[in-house]
């Protein structure tokens, strides 16, 4: 019981201190931002976010609430991310680098057919700064210099099961509550025309915006054997349309250059609306011999064009999702060469995001690999402690094709760490 204690108390506290960042990207300033597609482990992120239909017993499952079943111990997992980021358009380049906590997750099997799990991982995020020449309204001949900023996330603590209520099928629920905030803010400054100066204060509008409210999943996984080594996996997950609880504070100022703010003004009460989240559907299917190599494929599609916010008039098109990876182990009970134990996976992602960019979609394409590395011996009985050193890694961009308009190419790594134990053993008395 101490040891159940220790690792709650333990995922406890980094949930107190668990963030989300993002570098500067203004594909996240419309909508909520930046969708996170990596909902797995580090596994799924090495073979291209793959994992609809990958079971798995050393990973929780949480692409697919009904792969949970698979895990039959407990299971806890910590994940670091990190990335390089490169945007360029047709007047010039910049560069940046960040990271982050992934996420956090804990599975435990209430029963031989029942397994739960409960995470905590970014659902988006928000961070931008880009700047624009624009005039005052009803006088064009008066020229302004415009820069418009946001950061902020919205966070995802979800609580999933996946139950097998027949041979070889699994279903899965899982209730996600999301909650975040994010602040946005405009700024205008005239420009001097004589001298190609700036004034020296600055008009800002500032708005806050406060997102909470449930997300739902059911989801299905069925695994057929093909042969004495082989069976086929199939999986689908279905998300719900739900509304979110939207409030925005609006706050407009007038700063000096050193940032002394000269006037505050609140413009109006704050607005209590909603955010439409469409729904969207996951199917995936794999093929492995149960040991050391598994072959995946997933889709997905979601219904970005119902979004509908109250705080913007944002429009968001339909996005779409292919993925294929593998995972290879050579010997993962070898006891004589470390390096057969080693998992090695890669994988491709191609997909269509919700962003349009002069009238044409915005796509993300992206190559994966990884390792995984295990940490001391072979499983043993009775415990079968296992812990696991993951490592994951993609390249890949985001356009719209045309090579004059904004495009972000990106290297990003996450780092993982998983531990299997049986904490609930039996004594026995020979």
């Amino acid at each position: 019981m101490y040891k159940v204690y220790r690792f709650l108390s333990g995922f406890a506290f980094l949930a107190s201190v668990v963030t989300a960042q993002a570098q500067n990207s203004p594909f996240s300033a419309t909508g909520i931002g930046d969708i996170n597609e990596s909902t797995g482990s580090v596994r799924s992120f090495g073979m291209g976010n793959v994992g609809v239909g990958t079971p798995a017993s050393a990973y929780i499952n949480s692409s697919n609430p009904a792969l949970l079943y698979y895990n039959n111990r407990v299971t806890f997992e910590m994940g670091l991310g990190g990335q390089a980021k490169q945007l360029s358009d047709n007047v010039g380049k910049q560069s940046s680098a960040d990271g982050t906590l992934n996420y956090l997750g804990l599975a435990l099997p209430l029963s031989k057919r029942w397994s739960t799990a409960i995470s905590l991982r970014p659902f988006s995020n928000v961070n931008y700064e880009y700047s624009s020449e624009g005039t005052v309204n009803g006088d064009a001949t008066t020229k302004t210099l415009n820069s418009y900023t946001g950061n902020g996330n919205i966070s995802e603590v979800s609580w999933g099961h996946g139950i097998r209520i027949a041979k070889r099928l699994n279903i899965g629920v899982s209730a996600s509550y999301l909650f975040g905030a994010v602040e946005r803010e405009a700024t205008a400054q005239l420009v001097n025309e004589s001298d190609v100066s700036l004034s020296a204060e600055r008009l800002v509008i500032n708005e806050r915006s406060n997102y909470n409210g449930l997300l739902f999943k059911g989801a299905l996984a069925y695994r057929q054997p093909l042969t004495n080594k082989w069976s086929l996996n199939v999986g689908t997950v279905y998300t719900l349309g739900n509304d979110l609880d939207a409030k925005r504070r609006t706050v407009q100022e007038r700063r000096l250059s050193s940032d002394l703010v000269l006037s505050r003004n609140y413009l109006g009460d704050s607005i209590s609306t909603t955010t439409h989240l469409p729904q969207g559907i996951q199917v995936g299917l794999s093929i492995d011999n149960g040991r050391s190599l598994v072959v995946g494929a997933d889709l997905s599609a979601q219904k970005w064009s119902n979004f509908k916010s109250g705080l913007n008039s944002d429009k968001l098109a339909d996005s779409y999702r292919a993925a294929i990876g593998a995972e290879y182990i050579p010997n993962p009970a070898s006891i004589n060469s470390y390096f057969q134990r080693i998992g090695y996976r890669a994988g491709l992602g191609v997909g269509k995001t919700p962003l349009e960019l002069n009238g044409k979609p915005v796509n993300d394409v992206s190559l994966h690999w990884g390792f995984t590395l295990p940490i001391g011996g072979s499983p043993r009985p009775p415990e079968y402690t296992q812990s696991l050193l993951n490592l994951g890694f993609a390249v890949g961009r985001r356009s719209n094709g045309e090579s004059s308009a904004l495009q972000e190419k990106y290297f990003r790594i996450q780092l993982g760490f998983s531990l299997n134990s049986n904490w609930f053993i039996k004594p026995k008395i020979d």
